[in-house]
């Protein structure tokens, strides 16, 4: 089938008389051997009355096609005009032919004309077809061309410059000679001339990109564009599909014209909320970095300017600096603060740090943690030694020396909330309600990952969280702990070891400890090792396990293993990041076993110090006697004597059997042991040693959590000016079960068309008055809020991440009127 035949098919899909006029005859041939089905074919040659009586009278619904070997006559001369008014005129020359194929007014014909080569490809002209409606002008359709060009499915100028952009950053040329094949360059860059008012007789993308960036750099030099740039580059910025290349050209362009230069004798202020360069974020770390070294700023400055940063382009890329700089500067002001309390009795201290002060030992945990996260970049290593000193020299060891006070007065280890006395305080009652009840035993998760640990859990839905605090058995050792938590009436050391009996059973292993707990606790006990708990399918074999027992101890041994091994000391906190997420995942598969209630707790906690390990830090301890276990922290043995260097304790001070003893090293001093590791600690008596978390989960049947509710304050609902400022209220304070809300806030037509850039704030405020809760953001409006869309209603839509997903859904919406006078889109 050829193109004519072709096209006179789909045609008479829709007419029943096509009138075809070849004036100069050059298509009779093929007139005359087109055989089409179920059409009569009449060769028109001065007997119109005649042929007007056949299609009218004769076979009135028959379709026909009408050929004419002259050209199309004037109206009024015209004999069948009322015919061909009501019908199709068939056109022959390729302009046309592109038209009919693809069902076109011919009114388009002088636009195909002018752009050819473009319609030369049906690819092309089927793309085109599915973007063009009927009412389309010829700026509309260009546009829609451009859409093709370019490959995008926005039709907007500010896409194809992202996709211009993005090609020229990739070194292809493709689509500047695409333009220029297709005629269409001379429309794209007056658009570009209209819209941004950039002028140039050569212009160029990149030339006009450079003048986009300069006029947004705060530091930049200002040129004629308009201020549409500035939505150009917000634009690109939220675009998924563009925004790795707008950091790609981003980066290219601040080399070529010298941002480092102009940022060099920058102020921090000045340059704040700018995010054109990622030079921008390197200033403002490095120069962060320094204040906070030198203490010349508050930890609520800080705060305040990571939060500035938080939603700008680069901060994925350097949130773990960020976090450095937060955590350093929170971690100073705590010490500075806090560092050489002091504490008249046990219980006080106890109190204090599990109330207060484990924020310390946290703060400093996580900065570690994020230092690693940049790959202990350089620029942050100054600011590194000067935590690790102000942490070891003037927390650990002040605090800890005043701690040793305490203890020094202590003579016989009976604190309130007891470990030994776990079972009985926390299990017993459970279990003998037939309750069924897990028991979750991480080993070394100390107080404040603990903390954590239950934030986190509080902000699962369906979820509730307790935490209190308990007091290891001494020394603060695996061993002892793991013991102390089983259900005994009293423990031993065995003879020459450091190996712990329960009532005269081992108390090592999983079965060891499942024993235990049978013959003291009753039959429908077990304990099993968290690798093989996890490994279980939730709902065949899990739930067939959990149903023989009412009482289940679940063991795990991350941190510990991590941290006690010389080899790996150093990756102690990455431990407890994936200690914490791997109890996550373990309190879900409970559930999943319909198991409702857990107790999440530890045998002991720990100290660690990032940085080498002073020789001031090691104890020269003179002590004798026959040695049954020694450690950096703890000696078990009998008849021990000690000196100054050293705490003693005899066995029964312990609560354990009588004819032992046991010496703590000081404070934090550590003793020499030969192929130990000295970073990781414990077994002493320090509180970051002996507070530990108990972690009481419930899961219950009703939602547990919610979001912060986000509102705007109104003043008005017009908007009369190319910038809307408003102010965003978040109306309840975050707590452990009101949770932060992320938004995303444009200015949105009834169409869809965006007029604004983009809002993204995560409202996580935690304290603060209502002022305080209040943040504001001036909206910059496109030109078309003032021209296309003028006096219409638009609304401020907020927007909220869909879980899991790239995807957002609507939160809120505010309705405006747009009432923008012309004068505002004139530049100032």
């Amino acid at each position: 089938m050829n193109k004519i035949e072709e096209a006179l098919h789909k045609l008479f899909g829709k007419h029943r008389l096509i009138f075809w006029y070849d004036e100069n005859q050059e298509l009779m041939d093929q007139y005359n051997e087109l055989s089409l089905e179920n059409v009569k074919k009449i060769h028109v040659q001065g007997n119109e009355f005649e042929v007007k009586h056949i299609v009218v009278k004769q076979f009135p619904t028959d379709q026909f096609l009408l050929y004419f070997n002259d050209k199309k006559p004037l109206n009024e001369e015209n004999w069948l005009l009322d015919l061909e008014l009501a019908n199709y005129i068939f056109q022959t020359d390729q302009e046309a032919m592109f038209l009919q194929e693809m069902g076109l007014s011919y009114h388009l014909k002088e636009l195909v004309g002018e752009h050819l080569e473009f319609f030369k490809a049906k690819d092309r002209r089927n793309k085109l077809k599915e973007y063009i409606d009927k009412d389309d002008d010829f700026l509309t359709i260009r546009y829609k061309m451009l859409a093709v060009v370019f490959g995008t499915e926005n039709i907007s100028l500010p896409t194809f410059v992202h996709t211009f952009g993005s090609a020229y950053i990739d070194n292809s040329d493709r689509y500047e000679k695409e333009l220029e094949r297709y005629n269409l360059t001379e429309f794209f860059w007056k658009e570009i001339e209209r819209k941004y008012k950039y002028f140039n007789e050569t212009p160029t993308i990149y030339d006009f990109l450079l003048e986009v960036f300069s006029n947004n750099f705060s530091l930049g030099k200002k040129t004629e564009l308009s201020k549409e740039s500035r939505l150009l580059l917000s634009l690109w910025k939220d675009t998924f599909q563009y925004r790795e290349y707008f950091g790609k050209i981003s980066d290219k362009i601040s080399t070529d014209t010298d941002v480092e230069a102009k940022l060099n004798s920058a102020v921090i202020e000045d340059i704040l909320s700018d995010d054109t360069y990622k030079l921008i974020d390197l200033k403002i770390i490095h120069e962060l970095v320094h204040l906070i070294s030198e203490e010349d700023i508050s930890v609520e400055r800080v705060g305040q300017m990571v939060k500035e940063r938080e939603n700008k382009f680069w901060f994925q890329e350097y949130e773990n600096f960020y976090l450095c700089l937060l955590y350093a500067s929170q971690l100073i002001s705590l010490i500075r603060k806090y560092g050489n309390t002091k504490y008249e009795s046990f219980n006080e201290g106890v109190t204090n740090y599990s109330d207060v002060l484990y924020e310390i030992d946290q703060t400093y945990r996580k900065f570690v943690w994020s230092y690693r996260k940049t790959n202990q970049n350089k620029i942050l290593s100054e600011l590194s030694e000067k935590i690790d000193k102000v942490y070891s020299n003037d927390w650990l060891m002040v605090y800890g020396n005043n701690w040793q006070k305490v203890i020094d007065k202590t003579t016989k280890w009976e604190p309130q909330n007891s470990q030994s006395d776990f079972y009985n305080t926390y299990i017993k009652s459970s279990f003998e309600k037939q309750r069924r009840l897990f028991v979750i035993i991480s080993d070394a998760f100390r107080y404040e990952c603990g903390v954590e640990f239950t934030k986190r859990l509080q902000a699962e839905n369906r979820f509730e969280a307790t935490i209190s605090t308990m007091v290891s058995s001494l020394p603060s050792y695996t061993k002892l702990g793991m013991a102390s938590l089983l259900p005994h009436n009293n423990l031993t050391i065995k003879e020459g070891s450091d190996f712990v009996l329960a009532d005269g059973m081992s108390t090592e292993g999983v079965q060891g400890r499942t024993k235990v707990l049978q013959t003291n606790a009753g039959s429908r006990t077990t304990a099993i090792g968290a690798e093989d708990f996890m490994s279980m399918n939730s709902a065949k074999e899990g739930r067939e396990f959990v149903k023989q027992y009412d009482l289940i101890y679940i063991y795990h041994n991350r941190i510990d293993n991590t941290g006690d091994d010389k080899v790996t000391e150093r990756k102690g906190f990455d431990a407890v990041e994936e200690e914490i997420a791997f109890l996550m995942k373990m309190t879900r598969k409970v559930n999943a076993m319909n198991g409702k209630n857990m107790i999440i707790t530890s045998d002991h906690g720990f100290i660690y110090q990032d940085n080498k390990i002073d020789e001031s830090d090691y104890s020269r301890s003179d002590h004798s006697g026959e040695l049954w276990s020694i450690n950096r922290r703890f000696i078990i043995g009998k008849n021990l004597i000690n000196d100054n260097a050293t705490k003693k304790f005899n066995g029964e001070d312990l609560g354990l059997q009588s004819g032992i003893d046991v010496l703590i090293p000081k404070s934090i001093n550590r003793l020499r042991v030969k192929g130990s590791g000295s970073r990781f600690i414990h077994g002493g008596s320090t509180l970051q040693e002996i507070v530990i978390p108990v972690i009481k989960v419930s899961v219950k049947d009703v939602s547990t959590t919610s979001n912060v509710e986000i509102d705007i304050i109104k003043s008005t609902d017009k908007i009369t000016t190319n910038i809307l400022a408003v102010s965003f209220m978040q109306k309840e304070l975050v707590t452990e079960q009101m949770l932060p809300r992320f938004i995303r806030a444009v200015i949105v037509a009834d169409d869809g068309e965006e007029l604004s850039d983009q809002f993204k704030f995560k409202f996580d405020i935690e304290e603060g008055s209502e002022r305080q809760k209040e943040v504001k953001y001036r909206f910059q409006l496109s030109s078309k809020a003032s021209g296309k869309y003028k006096n219409q209603t638009v609304r401020l839509v907020l927007e909220e991440p869909v879980e899991n997903s790239t995807k957002w859904k609507e939160y809120k919406e505010f309705y405006y009127t747009l009432n923008i006078s012309f004068t505002n889109d004139f530049d100032d």
